[in-house]
């Protein structure tokens, strides 16, 4: 699980410029490529401060730091996803295919109920896809359920299906369509995930361009910010909208009330618990909106937010 976070971190640090270039969507502000790299280098990070022996336990306290320091829609996604896969692991001393099944499918319930809106061709469809593909590989699968080998070839299997879906993302996002480009946020979880399957399998990762999927990151110039960008309710209008993000503490009722409300005044909403347990949970905020007062309208109605972020959705913030 270590060498699997410091990997991903290393080879997201790797094509940061390559990834931010590729970025239009939600809002095409060249930025997915750092905040996926600072996410996974928070957990990273974390995980080397761990003593467990856990797997599952290990990955939420990695999975909880990248929440408290994700950055942007990108890295809160990717971050929902981590957490999602830690939860079913909390037991576990060594991953095989089946708990990796379990895992990949609480991660989609994770990632779908954090989002407000989920969108074809994103990190939400690479996350189904492969969660999808598990399910369909161990079911037809001759392998021993708990081999390593069997674990070694469903990653295998896994990331070919997510370049599949990556592939897809330029025709089903309609910015992409007709650009040869894929969705930025969509190629980097792809990232992560190889590398775990380079890690499974003792393999040394070459680097994401030396990978099939590199194609996507070659000779990229930035994209057209006029044309790419995907202005919401909260964003579209005003040219200083910004991307606004916190922690709060609520319980289930409140979280549903704030989530209406933003969905209301803005857009790119995710809500997700960064410890789901107690009366009121802590809870990580994302929003596209109009200005940050708009937001902090909504929040402080029902608490009082935290570790408070903002940036302008221009080239140079966070998404």
């Amino acid at each position: 699980m270590r060498d699997w976070l410091s990997t991903a971190a290393a080879a997201l640090e790797e094509v940061r410029e390559p990834l931010d270039a590729l970025n239009v969507f939600p809002v095409a502000d060249a930025d997915t490529g750092g905040n996926l790299a600072a996410t996974v280098r928070a957990g990273a990070e974390a995980a080397q401060l761990v003593g467990t022996s856990l797997l599952g336990e290990l990955l939420g306290i990695c999975a909880q730091h990248c929440l408290e320091e994700a950055r942007g829609n990108s890295g809160t996604l990717l971050a929902v996803m981590l957490a999602g896969m830690a939860e079913p692991l909390a037991a576990v001393k060594r991953l095989s295919a089946p708990e990796l099944v379990a895992a990949l499918d609480h991660a989609r319930v994770r990632v779908t109920s954090a989002l407000n809106d989920p969108v074809e061709g994103t990190i939400w469809t690479l996350v189904r896809t492969v969660s999808e593909a598990s399910e369909e590989w161990v079911a037809r699968s001759t392998e021993e359920p708990d081999s390593h080998r069997g674990l070694v070839a469903l990653l295998e299997h896994l990331v070919e299906e997510g370049c599949r879906a990556v592939a897809a993302s330029g025709e089903q996002l309609e910015v992409l369509r007709g650009t040869g480009r894929v969705d930025a946020g969509a190629l980097g979880v792809l990232i992560v995930l190889d590398c775990l399957s380079h890690t499974v399998a003792a393999r040394t990762y070459p680097g994401a361009l030396a990978r099939p999927y590199g194609r996507w990151l070659t000779t990229l110039e930035p994209a057209d910010r006029n044309r790419s960008a995907q202005p919401g309710r909260g964003a579209g209008a005003d040219p200083d909208a910004v991307e606004f993000m916190c922690t709060i503490a609520l319980d289930p009722l409140a979280a549903a009330t704030v989530r209406h409300e933003l969905t209301g005044i803005g857009d790119s909403v995710i809500m997700t618990a960064i410890d789901p347990t107690g009366p009121r949970m802590r809870w990580k905020v994302h929003v596209h909106v109009g200005t940050a007062a708009e937001a902090m309208a909504v929040l402080t109605r029902h608490g009082r937010p935290t570790g408070i972020t903002t940036e302008t959705l221009t080239p140079g913030g966070r998404s």
